[in-house]
């Protein structure tokens, strides 16, 4: 049974998807650490896979390996770098390889597992292709034909992997887009709670507007009624003063009168004294 070994490099990082089986092939996972590149041992007639779980740093110290011993190697399928940072800087290093695959971070095991399922799937076709190549080369055409469904299966499986690489991208502009979405509602609901705030304020003002509108009110008519009391106290002293000076007339009157009667009288006694 033909094996497919999947090289997961990384400083201790554990292979994120779990084993399957497989109905022809062997899925074997090795662990690796970075320093230890030199010690993977590339098998004929197996299939190889090489997962690496790197930081930007860490690619650029360990690219020249990748690119000497294993980039022109026949008999690795597929290379894959899953990177927490500097995703588009190892993608603009190796966009001119079609062995390289450059997955986007957070990865998404789903995803992940179906390029593994698919690579496999091709290189199995490929070794079966060349083993009835290999047995029955008397009949070419047959040969060409499983070979051509091989080659077509291979170029498929390299569209699916563009497209599940869309998909990843689609994701990301989702995530962002929805974060988007998410610091807009943060910022109506602050607006929202500011509005609150404001009407608050406005409603305690035109409480406090009444309150002294109404106080206004109130000295208005105390204001009023004083008033009112004063000319009625003028009035009432107006009415006296009235009376009194009726009386002073009167009694002015009176005094004339009494003068009189005394210069009449005293008019009269001289008449009787014969002094006028």
């Amino acid at each position: 049974m033909k094996t497919s070994y999947i090289w997961n490099i990384s400083n201790g990082r554990p292979f994120p998807v779990e084993l399957w089986k497989h109905s022809k092939i062997k899925v074997q996972v090795n662990q690796m650490q970075l320093d230890e590149l030199d010690r993977i041992s590339i098998t004929p007639n197996d299939i190889h896979i090489l997962f690496l779980q790197v930081s930007l740093e860490e690619w650029k110290k360990i690219q020249p390996t990748i690119v000497s011993s294993f980039e022109t190697n026949p008999f690795v399928s597929l290379i894959l770098v899953s990177s927490e940072d500097g995703v588009n800087q190892i993608q603009d290093t190796v966009q001119n390889q079609s062995k390289y695959l450059v997955l986007e971070n957070p990865l998404h095991v789903r995803e992940l597992r179906m390029i593994l399922d698919r690579t496999i799937q091709s290189e199995s076709y490929k070794a079966a292709a060349l083993d009835i190549g290999n047995s029955c080369l008397e009949n070419v055409g047959f040969f060409e034909g499983v070979f051509s469904l091989a080659h077509q299966e291979y170029e498929e499986s390299k569209k699916e992997n563009e497209a599940l690489r869309s998909i990843l991208q689609y994701e990301e502009l989702v995530k962002r887009s929805q974060a988007g979405i998410s610091t807009a509602l943060e910022k109506v609901n602050d607006m929202k709670n500011q509005e609150l705030i404001e009407l608050h304020e406005r409603v305690k003002a035109s409480q406090k507007l009444d309150e002294l509108r109404e106080k206004e009110l109130k000295q208005a008519l105390e204001l009023q009624k004083a008033t009112e009391q004063v000319l009625n106290y003028s009035r009432i002293e107006e009415m006296n003063l009235d009376k009194i000076l009726r009386a002073q007339d009167r009694l002015f009157e009176y005094t004339e009168q009494e003068i009189k009667e005394l210069v009449e009288e005293n008019r009269s006694l001289k008449k009787k004294l014969g002094l006028i």
